[in-house]
């Protein structure tokens, strides 16, 4: 861990707004060779790379050949990015939870592999936090790219209560998919490469299975979402029927996992994940206020980061006994909101801030202690007392 600058935070990053797949992937090996230690968050929409540099980051962007509509961000833009990746600001679904998950993900790749610089480590607890307390925010099941598909194909087709609607994939997506079926009134049918896999999911939301290749039975879905990690394998008859039919397709497997030959045959019925960033099938926007609470709640999170860089580094055993509570309070938070999911969000804003002023208030005679410490001695008992 550094205790002191170690150059600029610099962000990279290419979105399926403005770069279609192939370029994403292309730039996601690309950024293996990146010289410095990174944070890397690869989803099906993004590719983002996070690193200290004292480097002309200029020059690593040139280096890495960021495709066209690429971004790459300096220090306050690349800290209020963060922050706002993390909180769901910038995702295709305003809120949603998956990427929250993504960034928890790609955090602890880099701690595991390259121990990135301490001020990297930091933004990323800081957005984790900020995350975390947007989602404390919500009431009931936030909506996932899942909920957007099935709201794109009913954009198309129309309600799908009591028609068949085929998820292809029992992976974390399919599952969303499944439900947000049922959610509609569908008839869901599952098909998996994994036929278990599938099954269980079937069981889970109460649909039937097919398998993997359902054959000339797709002609008779309105509607399919694919939600796989690798290709969808049709027989010919199987990709005839898909022509024959007049389902709508919902790719969500980034690379695509519908065959080129059912490509060309479904032509305007076939919407792609990048199609969904772009705004397909999207409702109205979200609530004003949401949004401002989210944008106010960046704001904080990015306040609260750039203090922490202003800080001396003696404070470091202040800043680990604080994270310490902060953790410890969060979990016990994410407890009480999962026994109790139908709180108002004043309420759950009332225990935040009620829990956040006792931790405080608990912690201030050691910080104290701390801001007067002239030997070392008083950093060194917090750390043994607290196992920081």
């Amino acid at each position: 861990m550094t205790g002191s600058r170690s150059g600029s935070i610099v962000a990279l990053t290419v979105h399926a707004r403005h770069v279609p797949a192939p370029e994403r992937q292309a730039f996601a090996n690309r950024v293996q060779t990146l010289p410095e230690p990174a944070v890397v968050i690869e989803t099906c929409h993004r590719v983002e790379a996070y690193f200290m540099t004292s480097s002309d980051p200029a020059g690593l962007a040139g280096l890495l050949e960021l495709p066209p509509g690429g971004a790459a961000y300096l220090d306050e833009a690349a800290i209020r990015h963060a922050m706002a990746v993390a909180v769901g600001r910038d995702s295709v679904v305003v809120g949603e939870d998956q990427v929250l998950h993504q960034v928890r993900q790609a955090a602890d790749a880099a701690r595991r592999a390259d121990r990135p610089d301490r001020e990297l480590e930091r933004l990323f607890g800081r957005a984790l936090q900020a995350g975390r307390r947007a989602r404390s925010w919500q009431q009931g099941p936030s909506r996932s790219l899942a909920d957007v598909a099935i709201a794109a194909i009913e954009g198309r087709v129309g309600s799908l209560r009591d028609r068949d609607v085929l998820v292809v994939g029992a992976g974390r997506m399919g599952q969303l998919a499944a439900r947000a079926g049922v959610a509609a009134g569908a008839r869901v049918v599952i098909a998996n490469r994994t036929p278990q896999a599938g099954a269980a999911l079937a069981g889970l939301t109460g649909s039937a299975t097919l398998p993997f290749d359902p054959g000339p039975r797709l002609a008779s879905f309105g509607g399919i979402v694919v939600a796989l990690a690798g290709p969808w394998t049709l027989a010919p008859d199987a990709v005839a029927a898909l022509g024959a039919g007049d389902a709508v397709v919902v790719d969500l497997s980034v690379p695509a996992a519908v065959p080129d030959a059912a490509v060309a045959l479904l032509g305007r019925r076939l919407i792609s994940a990048d199609a969904l960033a772009s705004g397909e099938g999207q409702a109205s926007s979200s609530d004003a206020a949401w949004l401002a609470r989210l944008d106010a709640l960046i704001d904080q999170a990015a306040e609260d980061y750039r203090a922490w860089l202003g800080a001396h580094a003696g404070r470091a055993a202040a800043e680990a006994l604080i994270e310490r509570a902060d953790r410890e309070r969060e979990a016990e938070l994410d407890l009480l909101w999962r026994k109790m999911p139908d709180l108002e969000p004043e309420a759950r804003a009332a225990i935040d801030g009620m829990t956040r002023h006792l931790a405080r208030r608990l912690l201030r005679e050691p910080l104290e202690r701390l801001g007067r410490d002239a030997d070392g001695r008083d950093e060194q008992a917090v750390r043994d007392l607290f196992a920081l």
